[in-house]
């Protein structure tokens, strides 16, 4: 199982990381992970690989990627070459408007960038944001879209074995927000699930 985790610093990527590569050493398996991260640490790019099996190198190559979790809109785009022909994208709707963008250097049009995803690859989105701050906190998108990607039956995980691991790697009064979190981007795949095409 090859799982790209893509969005910008600060959003918790390298975090799902190493929760969801725990979660199949849980389950006795060999996991990898390796982070490419951009200039900076807040607001940069952010890409992380999770190989679980045989893999000898820590990052997936392009066209092999199983799963793609994306945390931000247009990160999720620039990243779709690296999803299988039968890969699976599961994309938060938020959108990190870039300074470029911002100081009106770049147009960011989220509406074509969501056409973009859905046209070059079977991908559902779901408002994470929204989810995690209903929650308690923004910063608990990672928990949310893992929760999300275990809804939807796509990680061949169980959800006793995330929720083990994100007691293992989530500090202690982050805890219950974290684990509520996981539930509600579980819940809201599982009632979505008969729409998607799930392979």
């Amino acid at each position: 199982m090859d799982i790209l985790i893509t969005g910008v610093g600060g959003q918790g990527t390298i975090l799902a990381s190493k929760i969801l590569a725990y979660a199949y050493v849980i389950e006795g398996r060999n996991a990898r992970t390796g982070e490419t991260i951009g200039m900076s640490q807040r607001g940069g790019c952010v890409v992380s690989h999770v190989r679980a099996g045989n893999a000898h190198s820590p990052y997936i190559p392009v066209g092999g990627a199983d799963l793609l979790l994306s945390f931000e809109l247009c990160e999720g785009a620039r990243r779709i070459s690296y999803l299988k022909k039968d890969g699976f994208a599961i994309v938060n709707t938020a959108s990190i408007i870039p300074v470029s963008t911002a100081l009106g250097m770049a147009d960011y049009d989220a509406e074509k960038i969501t056409k973009y995803i859905s046209e070059n690859s079977n991908a559902i989105f779901i408002d994470a944001d929204k989810l995690a701050r209903e929650c308690g906190s923004f910063r608990a998108v990672n928990t949310v879209l893992i929760g999300a990607a275990c809804g939807l039956g796509v990680l061949g995980l169980s959800k006793d074995s995330i929720v083990q691991s994100i007691k293992k790697n989530i500090k202690a009064k982050y805890l219950d927000l974290n684990i509520k979190a996981f539930h509600s981007g579980m819940k809201t795949t599982e009632e979505m699930k008969e729409k998607c095409k799930v392979i």
